[in-house]
């Protein structure tokens, strides 16, 4: 693979959807303006057309060359201006592999390569329908140039009553269990936005048909009104759950020396690998459906975008697993995290300050709520019950504040915000920063804001603690800066 090669001709039908996936509202506005043209004019438009959607395409992928060096991956693009790019092995943060069914059949996979110095949501590298085995060299080279890690190899051996946990002889894997699949699957927020997607079509239906079934159905106002919404939750939850359940099938966690590796996906089988060196946290993440379930989400939060597809655009690890198995499964894949779950009461919220949370909340939805009072009567009154969920959900971040220095060189950190509890174990040189705030009124309470900042794809994630002792706060900073 040293010599230039380029991709599988198959690899065209990518180009030529990506090229129709951007541009296709030029289709619609040729034939919105048809009538309008006259004959000649109407040539050159599809003469246009034609170049752009098929000849633009082709010419690309015929210009677009790689070769794999034992040191580096070689790109060569480009069409009127030519672009060389070398990428050496220990600058790769994830290597993902995206393969559709149509591409099982040919061993063919669309192979893509993030740096740190990626843009936003595009990879340095995206190169459809190659073989298998370029990606399988990529790995194999970057497992002989990898950097020493300062943590040493923890035993691979997994949690002994964790039956969906095993040693392989590359290192410790996981597969998610079909239970598991179906509690996540079942407790996802995905239904939320295709709810919102329902919501958004009706309307958009035209008015006469709403306004016709409403006087058909007038005595039944209230049972149908009732009876719709339960469809509309219905069919969200099961479009929410079929999806969770296409995206993660057979969902696969494996460690082969200092690389991490997941697998997942029905109708695209999508693998990631990532260094474990490049972590810059782990989250572990629970809303409150999983918190009655004892259920945990496990992520990590990368220098790259190779997660889009993931549940906050993180890789999931464990992507549903007890909280008493979680610790113990988890720290053979990443030694530095702890093999016991800590106790986080270093950094509480005292029990007199609890109400501040819940202040913050109110006033928040103080003015939607009046305003919505005011306007819109009598329906403007519905918006009262944000008042309660309001205080409760002060309430629950209170409550759900917490974290603790475990070493010189790692904490966790817990916040709990829009009913969701998130735990995040970062090591210190991957700190970014870190913030003490506290205001007049604070000062005299003896309370602070802490905030640690890490990396986060190529912007950052803030982990906020509000409310917390001052002297505990200021302890953790002095073992930061110091």
């Amino acid at each position: 693979m040293t010599n230039p090669r380029h991709s599988h001709v198959l690899g065209l039908i990518t180009h030529l959807a990506k090229q129709l996936q951007e541009y296709w509202f030029l289709f619609i506005l040729l034939v919105w303006q048809w009538g309008n043209l006259p004959p000649l004019w109407r040539g050159v438009a599809i003469a246009a057309l034609v170049f752009w959607f098929l000849v633009w395409p082709i010419t690309k992928w015929a210009t677009l060359t790689y070769a794999v060096t034992p040191d580096a991956v070689i790109i060569h693009s480009g069409i009127f201006v030519r672009h060389h790019l070398h990428i050496p092995y220990p600058r790769l943060q994830t290597v993902q592999r995206q393969q559709w069914f149509y591409l099982r059949p040919f061993h063919l996979e669309t192979l893509q390569l993030e740096t740190a110095s990626h843009e936003d949501s595009q990879p340095e590298v995206r190169l459809p329908a190659v073989p298998t085995s370029v990606a399988d060299t990529i790995n194999a080279y970057r497992r002989q140039t990898a950097e020493p890690t300062a943590t040493p190899h923890a035993p691979s051996a997994a949690a002994p009553d964790n039956p969906a946990a095993a040693t392989s002889p590359a290192g410790p894997s996981y597969r998610i269990t079909r239970r598991a699949l179906t509690q996540f699957a079942l407790t996802s927020t995905g239904v939320i936005p295709l709810v919102v997607v329902l919501l958004g079509i009706y309307g958009k239906l035209p008015k006469s048909w709403e306004n016709q079934a409403i006087d058909q159905v007038a005595h039944y106002a209230l049972p149908l009104l009732l009876g719709g919404v339960i469809i509309v939750l219905i069919i969200g939850w099961l479009g929410a759950y079929l999806w969770v359940l296409l995206r993660y099938y057979h969902f696969t966690l494996t460690r082969t020396g200092d690389q991490l590796e997941t697998v997942k996906g029905f109708f695209q089988r999508n693998t990631v690998t990532a260094p474990i060196a490049r972590i810059q946290a782990v989250r572990f993440k629970q809303n409150i459906l999983r918190q009655w379930l004892h259920l945990q989400t496990v992520q990590v939060l990368l220098a790259s975008k190779a997660a889009t597809d993931d549940d906050d655009h993180d890789l999931v690890l464990l992507p549903a697993i007890t909280q008493a198995q979680l610790y113990a499964t988890l720290h053979p894949f990443i030694p530095w995290v702890p093999a016991t779950a800590p106790d986080l009461t270093d950094l509480a919220v005292p029990r007199q300050a609890r109400w501040l949370l819940s202040r913050n909340a109110l006033l928040v939805v103080a003015l939607p709520v009046i305003l919505l009072c005011w306007l819109w009567q009598p329906w403007g009154w519905l918006s009262l019950f944000l008042v309660p969920l309001a205080y409760f959900q002060g309430q629950f971040a209170a409550r759900n504040t917490g974290g603790r220095r475990l070493s010189a060189d790692l904490i966790v950190l817990q916040t709990g915000h829009l009913w969701t509890r998130e735990t995040f174990v970062v090591r210190r040189r991957q700190i970014q920063s870190m913030e003490v705030n506290f205001s007049v009124w604070m000062r005299p309470k003896h309370l602070a804001h802490l905030t640690v900042n890490v990396r986060h794809g190529n912007s950052k994630q803030a982990i906020e603690l509000r409310y917390l002792p001052a002297e505990q706060v200021q302890a953790l900073y002095d073992w930061y800066t110091h």
